[in-house]
């Protein structure tokens, strides 16, 4: 790890023409930015990583569909309040910044959210995916001492989707 202290909406904008390119013409793509965001401290390749793996995920489910969808990428603090309630083994209490990736997609059925980051899991075809897309966002997130939660399937915009939080 090569952590540095970073603005999270710089490594969003960073990442955001990429994401462009690898979301396609049928999702779009919404960045929110949260107000009062404190720096995180990370890796910024790492971090990126992060973001581009969810975001792919989120577009398959999405293109699975066959109609795309939106994705929202959105940024936010994170007060000791929401922490304390958490409960966290990981995490001190103390004020946080998040991310926040939400999808249109299908959602993760409930028998599959138990299995998503082991490594070489996937509910894709043969020869479509590695299942180490979601391991590795895991073992990023542990190493930053962080934590990932996930929403789904969530009631985004009356469709099912996906809301994956990591703080």
């Amino acid at each position: 790890l090569r952590p540095q202290v970073l603005q999270l909406p710089d490594v969003i904008s960073e990442v955001s023409n990429l994401l462009k390119r690898l979301l396609g013409e049928t999702v779009t793509l919404e960045v929110k930015h949260g107000r009062d965001l404190g720096a995180v401290r990370a890796d910024p390749g790492q971090l990126e990583q992060v973001v581009a793996n969810l975001s792919v995920n989120a577009r398959d489910a999405m293109l699975s569909k066959a109609t795309g969808g939106k994705l929202t990428i959105q940024t936010r603090s994170v007060p000791i309040a929401e922490i304390r309630r958490r409960g966290s083994d990981i995490m001190p209490i103390g004020d946080y910044t998040a991310l926040e990736i939400t999808d249109t997609g299908t959602g993760i059925p409930a028998d599959v959210l138990p299995k998503i980051f082991e490594p070489f899991f996937t509910t894709k075809d043969p020869g479509k995916g590695t299942g180490l897309g979601l391991a590795l966002v895991y073992s990023i997130v542990e190493e930053h001492y962080g934590q990932i939660t996930i929403d789904s399937p969530a009631d985004i915009e009356r469709q099912r989707g996906t809301r994956i939080r990591v703080t």
